[in-house]
């Protein structure tokens, strides 16, 4: 069950994404708007059943010198606490979240609103300077826009961003940042990239950083994987991504997202020349 999506509902997310001058991508709006309209699953009724036959059956105890009034109480307060006991017993656990509208009728619906801080859908999704010292590479475009948009913002320097599947892929012995979706493809975009001959360090989601329900896990039809990928992930997050489960890099808040490509940029910065050397 979820809140219904309106317009002001959309309008509202959008400027929560955009408060502190970040830039978010309408993928971005989308999982952000599902995640305001969620509504939690509650055991409110089953617990007031299950109070309420405690109660009668305590007030049955009360006349238990009168029959016939001590068995009508007892009962009723029995049958509302099984009722209540089944009740709770019966709310599906769900792994995952459910998402309150599909991405296309998200579209079709709220594509034509231009809240502050979105950027078009037709923005460029990748960057180049000559005298960029690193390049990003992503699987989506949706973000690579999302993080040429935001590099100025997130304070990280001059950097090239690129799309893996525009072919623009640094040259054998160069050092790229990965930053990916949890997905098969994703995932093994990191393995090809090192099979390649480039130096890939791993910024993106992987299964183990995701699973839970506090992520917004799609979950398809069992998949297949591009490569191998033991080398890259464990056992059980190979399994994950084989179960049919993915979680898109756009369910993070674009605040969140650049904090991951920060910490991931962090881990290229070369030591200072005054830097003290380990002692020998």
């Amino acid at each position: 069950m979820a809140l219904p999506v309106t317009t002001l509902l959309v309008e509202d997310v959008a400027a929560g994404l955009a408060s502190g001058g970040w830039r978010y991508t309408q993928r971005q709006l989308y999982y952000a708007t599902c995640a305001r309209a969620e509504t939690t699953p509650s055991d409110a009724a089953s617990n007031g059943e299950i109070g309420l036959g405690v109660l009668m059956i305590l007030v049955g105890l009360i006349f238990i010198g009168i029959k016939v009034v001590f068995a009508l109480f007892v009962t009723l307060g029995v049958a509302l606490l099984l009722a209540g006991i089944v009740g709770r017993m019966r709310r599906p656990q769900l792994s995952g979240r459910l998402l309150a509208l599909s991405f296309d009728e998200f579209r079709d619906r709220f594509g034509s609103l231009q809240p502050e801080g979105l950027i078009p859908p037709d923005a460029p999704a990748a960057t180049q300077r000559a005298a960029a010292p690193m390049t990003i590479v992503t699987d989506t475009r949706d973000t690579a826009a999302m993080i040429a948009t935001n590099a100025e913002r997130a304070e990280l320097g001059a950097v090239n961003v690129v799309v893996a599947s525009d072919g623009e892929t640094p040259a054998p012995g160069s050092r790229v940042v990965v930053v990916h979706d949890a997905s098969p493809r994703g995932c093994a975009l990191v393995q090809d990239l090192r099979d390649s001959g480039i130096d890939a360090l791993d910024g993106g989601l992987r299964p183990r950083d995701v699973e839970g329900p506090a992520h917004q896990v799609i979950e398809g039809a069992p998949a297949r994987l591009p490569r191998d990928l033991g080398a890259l992930l464990a056992r059980d997050e190979i399994d994950w991504l084989l179960s049919g489960r993915r979680v898109e890099v756009s369910t993070l808040a674009p605040e969140v997202a650049m904090d991951r490509v920060r910490a991931a940029l962090s881990q290229t910065a070369p030591l200072p020349d005054d830097a003290p050397q380990p002692a020998r």
